[in-house]
């Protein structure tokens, strides 16, 4: 999933800037799933747009904020989005441009895309893949991602610097790179995998 952050209100006001009537839209994905566009969220940001003198006509909760189709089903034939100047979207970046793709309107998002994440448990989530497309790693790794799991991205690890199997700059974490080598060792590939060099990416 894609693990988002809440901007300060001020970057979100500074956005909205003159339009006086706003629609809110919230993805209910990822950013419903991370607690930055679920229910709370929506009413939380209605309310400090009101404080700010900003009407809100309405709001709307899309099933997948970066789907073009949903977001043209949902709010093309919506009288609240219609009547609005600007919507502020409480999605990824790929949610806002969804919206963005349907309408004329001055689009705001409110949410910073961090990374793609996996769920320890809510509200706990790892930065396990940096989607790097068809540089990926996976197939050579055991599935680990040695760019997304390595405080320093090292794609021929590991560093001089890991402690018992931890990393260094966090000894909460493990080494990304002793994981990798523990997994090609217990599946017999550590021999090929030792033998070949990955150009620094």
């Amino acid at each position: 999933m894609i693990v988002t952050e809440k901007k300060q209100f001020d970057e979100v006001l500074k956005g909205v800037g003159n339009a006086q009537s706003v629609f809110i839209v919230a993805c209910g994905s990822c950013a419903t799933k991370t607690c930055t566009a679920d229910e709370k969220s929506v009413a939380a940001m209605k309310e400090l747009l009101e404080k700010s003198g900003k009407k809100v006509t309405g709001s709307a909760t899309l099933e997948s904020g970066c789907d073009i189709r949903i977001a043209k089903r949902d709010l093309s034939k919506n009288e609240a989005f219609s009547a609005s100047e600007a919507v502020v979207i409480l999605a990824c970046g790929a949610g806002s441009q969804a919206v963005e793709k349907i309408t004329d309107k001055l689009i705001v998002p409110a949410l910073n895309s961090k990374f793609i994440g996996t769920t320890e448990r809510i509200g706990i989530y790892q930065k396990f893949c940096g989607a790097c497309g068809v540089s990926c790693l996976l197939v050579e790794t055991e599935g680990i991602c040695p760019k997304a799991r390595c405080a320093k991205s090292l794609v021929n690890g590991p560093c001089g610097g890991f402690i018992n199997g931890k990393c260094e700059t966090d000894q909460t974490k493990d080494c990304a790179w002793v994981l990798i080598f523990e997994k090609l060792k217990k599946n017999n590939k550590l021999d090929k995998f030792l033998k070949q060099y990955i150009k620094p990416q």
